[in-house]
Formats: structure tokens, sequence, C-alpha cells
């Protein structure tokens, strides 16, 4: 491989470390945004569509992982 497809890899690595700490970020504030909600049923509607909002976080950012370290640990 030559210099220049290795540092655009490894300038898409930084954009994906990049990505995952801002996604990062959202899910935890999503969290805190959940557990700020009262337990009242009028709740109910929009603690499940976060809670999905929530979810949805969780895989992208597992799947970010994964391909970060694929990336980190590759031989290039």
């Amino acid at each position: 491989m030559n210099n220049s497809r290795r540092k655009r890899i490894n300038a898409s690595l930084s954009k994906l470390e990049n990505a995952r700490t801002l996604l990062q970020e959202a899910y935890d504030k999503e969290k805190e945004a959940i557990a700020k909600l009262s337990d009242d049923e009028e709740d109910d509607d929009r603690r499940d569509a976060m809670e999905e909002i929530v979810s949805g976080l969780e895989d992208v950012i597992s799947s970010l992982d994964e391909a970060i370290e694929t990336l980190t640990n590759a031989d290039f």
C-alpha cells in the first residue's frame, strides 16, 4: 500500500473516532434526558421514542467501535 492510501485510511480512522465521540455525547445526553422524565403516563410515548433513539445510537456506536478496531489492528 502506498503512502497516499495509508494517509487516507488514517484520516478516515480519525473521522470515525471523532464521529464516535460525538455520537457517544448524544447518547449520554439522551440517557440523561430520559432519566429526568417523570413517570407520568403522558410521558410514555416520549420516553419510548427517546429509548428507540438510544437503542439506535448504541447500535451505531457499536458498529463504529468494530470499524475503528478493525482499522487500528490492520497492518497498513
